[in-house]
């Protein structure tokens, strides 16, 4: 993603085009231009979603590891 979009802003703007996709009436270029942006912004957040869950497991693994120490 461009310009430094945060995982929010993404996914307002992601609800945003599959509402204006379900409505319809919008012409053939404009509905394929909303599914790639669509499909970049999904990407973006699958992304973010996936290092979110990452730290999530090494703070686990460290809170595990000082509760073994002790």
């Amino acid at each position: 993603m461009s310009d430094e979009v945060s995982y929010s802003e993404a996914i307002q703007r992601l609800e945003e085009i599959v509402q204006s996709l379900e409505r319809g009436g919008i012409p053939l270029d404009e509905t394929l231009r909303l599914y790639e942006e669509g499909a970049k912004l999904l990407e973006f957040c699958q992304q973010e979603l996936a290092a979110a869950e990452g730290k999530l497991n090494e703070m686990k693994l460290a809170d595990i590891e000082s509760k073994l120490a002790e």
